[in-house]
């Protein structure tokens, strides 16, 4: 009778057992610790504005702009980086979202490469607020003259709520083939948006 053919004590089975368990146990703490890194934020809030969010951790802020309230873009998406914009537009006692998403289809489309706006669609943000939404796709042409890349198809959409004095824009875009993928940060970025 060889060593290795022993049967095992009861001891050596519930050290392999504890071992089964423990090395369960760090994967489903390592799928834990990832989620809440993928899904940390960091809050916003610009008093001046009424504005109050919450953006993705891991993206870049940027309030220099002062056409918007709010830039946030993700630094790992490359070759173009997912952004979720928040800009502020007056309007007049008449305006209707569907005015304000005329005006930037006119503007989007004297600025973007291959523009095409392709629906338009009436929405609820979740805080109650109706607006309209506006899906859209151009294609992006890096600027630097040294970068022989093909253009990059961006999908988008703006969503525009109206209140006292302004339209309240809202602007998600993204490469195209990640658009559905990145899009759970933009909602999370509305769940949180209060104005």
């Amino acid at each position: 009778m060889h060593l290795d053919d022993a049967p095992l004590s009861l001891r050596q089975h519930l050290a392999n057992f504890l071992v089964i368990v423990a090395a369960l146990a760090a994967v489903a703490y390592g799928f834990i610790y990832r989620d809440s890194l993928i899904s940390a934020t960091f809050p916003f809030v610009n008093r001046e504005a009424g504005i109050s969010v919450r953006y993705p951790a891991r993206w870049l802020l940027d309030e220099s702009d002062s056409r918007f309230v709010l830039r946030a873009q993700d630094p790992a998406a490359l070759p173009f980086k997912t952004t979720i914009r928040l800009q502020l537009i007056p309007i007049g006692s008449g305006a209707r979202p569907a005015d304000i998403l005329d005006l930037l289809d006119i503007d989007r489309a004297a600025q973007l490469p291959a523009y095409r706006s392709l629906s338009r669609t009436p929405t609820t943000l979740p805080g109650g607020q109706r607006g309209q939404q506006m899906m859209y796709a151009y294609a992006y042409i890096d600027p630097n003259p040294f970068l022989q890349a093909e253009p990059i198809t961006v999908r988008a959409l703006d969503l525009v709520v109206l209140r006292t004095g302004q339209a309240v824009v809202i602007t998600y875009e993204a490469k195209a083939d990640v658009f559905e993928k990145h899009k759970h940060y933009f909602d999370a970025f509305l769940r949180s948006l209060t104005f």
